[in-house]
């Protein structure tokens, strides 16, 4: 990390290269895939960056569809409708936390694939990443980034979707949730994600004030 943030990056390369030779497991290596993804976006690389985490989430039994249609897309969107549909907010607050360690890595690889694809413009798969969040957060438990994806997929209710009741809803519940969890590492980009609806619903000084506290 210290070479990382110093933009060493023969150093950062060198050290992960080392990791990923001499690790004992897989979960060894978590911290040198991400370096390594994060290293390439800052160098220019993103499309290698987007391969790198794809093949690395495919080894984690997590398969993004090669053909991203609007048909793909309602799908996921179903499918997350049909895991919340019986689920009050306060059953989803009381939720457990996440501890699988790859299941906490497939989330991250998850938001960093979100960020790589919206830098090189290919943002069609970008609602299917932020759904398969959600459906990990119900199946494995809360993560630090399950308020961002409740927040986007309140707002693709209501934006896309046109479902602003429902919508105005999960944004709030991911402000909720973000309050309970205990890192606020994430913060910002909930509150960034959760504003894009409310200013549609809320006053716009309360709204606008929300982007500049993200």
């Amino acid at each position: 990390k210290g070479a990382l943030m110093n933009a060493e990056h023969d150093s950062l390369k060198m050290l992960t290269d080392q990791i990923m030779h001499n690790a004992r497991c897989f979960e060894d290596k978590f911290q040198a895939i991400s370096a390594t993804v994060t290293l390439l976006n800052w160098s220019g690389n993103v499309p290698a960056a987007v391969e790198l985490i794809k093949s690395t989430l495919s080894s984690l039994d997590e398969e993004l569809p090669l053909a991203v249609t609007p048909f793909v897309v309602n799908q996921h969107l179903d499918n997350t409708k049909k895991q919340l549909a019986l689920l009050s907010d306060d059953t989803l607050l009381s939720y457990l936390t996440m501890v699988n360690p790859s299941k906490l890595f497939t989330v991250q690889l998850l938001v960093k694939l979100y960020g790589s694809l919206t830098l090189i413009g290919e943002s069609a798969a970008t609602p299917i990443i932020s759904f398969r969040v959600i459906q990990l957060s119900l199946t494995y438990g809360m993560n630090p980034h399950s308020p961002s994806a409740f927040a986007q997929y309140g707002s693709y209710l209501a934006l896309i979707e046109d479902e602003f009741e429902e919508g105005y809803r999960y944004v709030k519940f991911a402000l909720s949730l973000m309050k309970k969890l205990p890192s606020r590492a994430h913060d910002g980009s909930t509150l960034f994600w959760s504003t894009h609806t409310r200013i549609h619903i809320e006053p716009m000084q309360s709204s606008i004030e929300c982007y500049l506290d993200a």
